[in-house]
């Protein structure tokens, strides 16, 4: 099989399965909606899967609209270019990186494409978007200590009514409660207008990707009339929280408590997860 298509078979194999597999729970606060998705660190199936659509990521192997086309050819020089790519955010092996590493790089970059991936299956699963069906996605950072907006989706509420979703990203094994104040921070900054630039940036590659007709209906400003805001602390089990309890910081935000969702991922063994995806994306880019 082709490079190419190996990604792609990959990948939709990856996002089917996890589809499949996924479990959530629901919880309801004054503030907010919490949903817990289980399923990323279920079983070495699961693990692979996830690790095979990160290596897609590092290929640009999906587009804004979500359709899979390795953006790669089927050549020496490609397979190698790969290989770097993802050899650059998780190393030749995990003694390689030191701890710093994993933690301001590696477990960052990768906590990102997980729910780059969760959103992706939520096109499937609408359940785990409640705000409105997804559309489309942005590309994620290439390197973790790329400031700013991490997952940025679009997605319709209704017909021909859109809306934004903010995903935040914070791999803080062990201060899960830090997560949500510093995702906060980022969404007040939206709020306030300090990110409109770089969000009407992103939609318009979004919007380049839907069918015409599709985009036509989709205004240059939609966002800042409806919009979402996802934190999505990824920590260690070991920390207990009440995520049905109410968040005061919450309330300084511009959407309402229905446009609040917090999604956590909650990790046995963090380190053992992290390190274990990293050693599954290298063991698929090396079978390439």
């Amino acid at each position: 099989m082709s490079l190419p298509d190996s990604i792609n078979e990959a990948m939709e194999t990856s996002i089917a399965h996890l589809a499949d597999s996924m479990r959530y729970k629901v919880l309801e606060a004054a503030t907010h909606r919490t949903i817990i998705v289980t399923c990323w660190n279920d079983n070495d199936p699961n693990r692979k899967a996830v690790a095979r659509y990160l290596v897609g990521l590092r290929a640009c192997a999906i587009d804004a609209a979500l359709n899979i086309r390795a953006q790669v050819e089927d050549t020496p020089e490609d397979r190698s270019e790969i290989m770097q790519s993802v050899v650059d955010i998780v190393g030749e092996s995990n003694d390689e990186l030191t701890i710093d590493q994993k933690q301001d790089e590696r477990n960052p970059w990768i906590a990102e494409g997980i729910w780059h991936l969760c959103m992706a299956i939520a096109k499937r699963r609408s359940d785990i978007h409640p705000m409105g069906n997804i559309i489309a996605l942005n590309p994620i950072h290439v390197v973790s200590k790329d400031r700013g907006l991490d997952v940025i989706a679009i997605y319709m509420e209704e017909e021909a009514i859109f809306g934004l979703s903010f995903i935040e990203s914070k791999a803080y094994k062990n201060n899960p409660n830090s997560a949500i104040n510093d995702a906060v921070a980022l969404f007040k900054s939206v709020d306030q207008g300090k990110y409109a630039t770089r969000i009407r940036q992103a939609v318009q590659v979004m919007r380049a990707s839907l069918p015409a007709n599709t985009q036509a209906t989709i205004s240059t400003s939609f966002w800042k009339r409806k919009r979402s805001y996802i934190p999505n602390p990824h920590y260690d089990e070991s920390h207990e929280i009440n995520w049905a309890k109410t968040r005061p910081s919450f309330r300084s935000l511009e959407p309402d408590r229905a446009n609040i969702l917090v999604m956590p991922h909650i990790i046995c063994g963090f380190d053992e997860f992290f390190n274990n995806i990293a050693n599954e994306m290298r063991s698929f880019v090396r079978s390439l």
